[in-house]
């Protein structure tokens, strides 16, 4: 079926990476995935879990980097972890976790407890850019570590899309603004045809009850992308960067870069 799948897309012109990375490998033996939870592919649709369904987060209780915990959110199948190379200032996290979006969430993710305004930064690297297309980093505001939580996200997806989305109640679902598609020509390039565009750099700025998404594209200044979304917090929040697979059970792998967090708005570089 996967053979016959990838050659389906090739004939519709899509590059063999790409093809691959559409296609979810299928979950490791002996773990049991409820159907909702399988990612969307060119042979399954994914849908919002049961509106019961929920599973405690596990906390590791331990600092990473400037983050003083962790936090699997949604209890995903398969334990994540998370490092800290102070050298090269980067964060590695390896990570399951079907989605961050309609209801609730399954996700890893690094966090400190805030209040006030918030300006966080940060850039994403790919250990292997042909994992499936759909993982993806989020910078993370939410009221709590419950997988239903209201929360506010910007996050950078594994095929370049990014987006600010928003859960406005607890329990209920998202709501996302993308901004540019995956898949764009790429001015003086020298490549034909269209190419993905990975973000330098992206960030989240929280000043009041107004969010802004801040984007480089290209290595540009890093500047606003869009207009604000109005998202009032309830009291302190949790701050940080997080990490799913948009696979149940499969762990992959991000790195995130250079991470500004300040307590302050008007300090995104």
């Amino acid at each position: 079926m996967r053979i016959r799948l990838l050659a389906a897309l090739a004939a519709l012109c899509v590059s063999p990476a790409l093809a691959q990375s559409l296609i979810p490998p299928p979950a490791p033996p002996g773990i049991e995935v409820p159907d909702w939870a399988l990612p969307g592919s060119p042979t399954h649709k994914q849908i919002a879990p049961p509106k019961d369904f929920h599973r405690d987060p596990v906390t590791f209780n331990k600092p990473v980097g400037v983050f003083e915990n962790s936090t699997d959110v949604g209890g995903p199948l398969v334990p994540s972890t998370a490092s800290y190379d102070a050298a090269s200032k980067t964060y590695t996290i390896t990570a399951a976790g079907y989605n961050i979006w309609y209801q609730r969430d399954e996700f890893h993710f690094l966090w400190n407890k805030m209040s006030g305004d918030v300006s966080l930064t940060a850039s994403v690297a790919w250990p292997n850019m042909d994992d499936f297309h759909d993982r993806k980093v989020a910078l993370v505001i939410r009221d709590s570590l419950d997988d239903d939580s209201r929360k506010i996200v910007a996050a950078q997806h594994g095929n370049g899309m990014t987006h600010i989305a928003w859960r406005a109640e607890k329990t209920g679902n998202m709501t996302g603004r993308s901004h540019r598609t995956s898949r764009q020509p790429i001015p003086g390039s020298g490549e034909r045809g269209e190419q993905a565009i990975h973000p330098t750099r992206f960030g989240i700025e929280k000043k009041g009850d107004q969010f802004q998404l801040w984007i480089s594209w290209q290595g540009e200044p890093i500047h606003p992308e869009g207009a604000p979304i109005t998202f009032k917090t309830n009291g302190p929040v949790y701050v940080g960067i997080g990490f799913t697979s948009h696979l149940p059970a499969n762990l992959l792998t991000a790195q995130v870069k250079d991470v500004v967090l300040e307590n302050r708005a008007g300090r995104i570089r």
